[in-house]
């Protein structure tokens, strides 16, 4: 049975299987709120999301989605968003030498704005224990200005020939406006990056919370993770490990946060998945 740090997975934390039994979705193992699932890969070296073959890749994605619906099936009150979070790496705040991804489960007004990323933070998988991550400079929203066009497309040239320079080839990036939920649309000029698909590309932001701060955008306009094809959200998947590749190696970083606010009542302002990409 798997091991989490000093914690044994017992059968009755197994939530779900993956279809290939490549990925484990558990509960109640220190929940940091109620209903808090995490996703692990069923092999125990797996450290990183770069360490997931392709099809472990796409069991460990599809099983978050998988957990979110047992979550609405199961949970009372029933959630009506989640937080999706992962510390890729020690220098992110990862708790445990294995990849895993935090579910948690929202509701209106349950907790304070931000509060579940501290939560997540200093989670680990022994109760009584606390997580200690390595301190950033996190700017209030007060402080996040917005930039101007030409310093994201600055920005955005830079990503696109550090790509070229270490071989990570995608597909043709968009020639005009890219659709962002119903209401915004953004400059192609602030895309890096597209899958050889091209129905998943990376922006630069306009408010980045640190240095590298960028997103991943399915191009179609899906509102939740659970809206979106499988195909999609494989191709979603695949290029944010590319894209993170690009901004750790722009930024001189090793590790990564990802998170994705699955609805408004986890903190989504738009309306479309997207995957945040912050190199740690």
């Amino acid at each position: 049975m798997l091991q989490l740090g000093r914690v044994q997975v017992a059968e009755k934390n197994i939530l779900q299987r993956s279809e290939s039994g490549l990925a484990l979705s558990l509960g109640n193992i220190n929940p940091c709120v109620p209903g808090h699932a995490i996703v692990v890969p069923t092999r125990p070296d797996v450290k990183l999301l770069a360490d997931l073959t392709p099809e472990e890749l796409a069991d460990f994605s599809w099983l978050i989605v998988k957990t979110e619906a047992i979550q609405r099936q199961t949970l009372d009150p029933t959630p009506t968003a989640f937080n999706v979070s992962i510390k890729d790496g020690p220098a992110a705040g990862q708790a445990m030498p294995l990849l895993h991804a935090h579910v948690c489960p929202r509701r209106s007004g349950d907790l304070k704005p931000d509060e579940i990323f501290s939560l997540i933070e200093r989670w680990t998988p022994e109760v009584g224990e606390i997580n200690q991550t390595p301190p950033a400079d996190w700017p209030d929203d007060e402080t996040r200005g917005a930039r101007t066009a030409e310093v994201m497309f600055e920005e955005a040239t830079d990503y696109a020939k550090r790509a070229a320079d270490l071989g990570i080839i995608g597909g043709v990036l968009p020639d005009g406006p890219v659709k962002f939920g119903p209401k915004i649309t953004l400059s192609h000029k602030q895309c890096f990056f597209a899958s050889s698909t091209g129905k998943s590309v990376a922006t630069v932001n306009l408010k980045p919370l640190l240095p590298g701060h960028v997103l991943v955008i399915p191009r179609t306009s899906s509102p939740t993770l659970a809206s979106m094809a499988a195909d999609e959200l494989d191709d979603l998947w695949d290029t944010v490990r590319q894209v993170q590749a690009i901004v750790k190696g722009a930024h001189g970083k090793v590790a990564s946060d990802l998170g994705i606010q699955d609805g408004p009542d986890a903190g989504q302002s738009v309306p479309h998945v997207h995957i945040h990409v912050i190199p740690r």
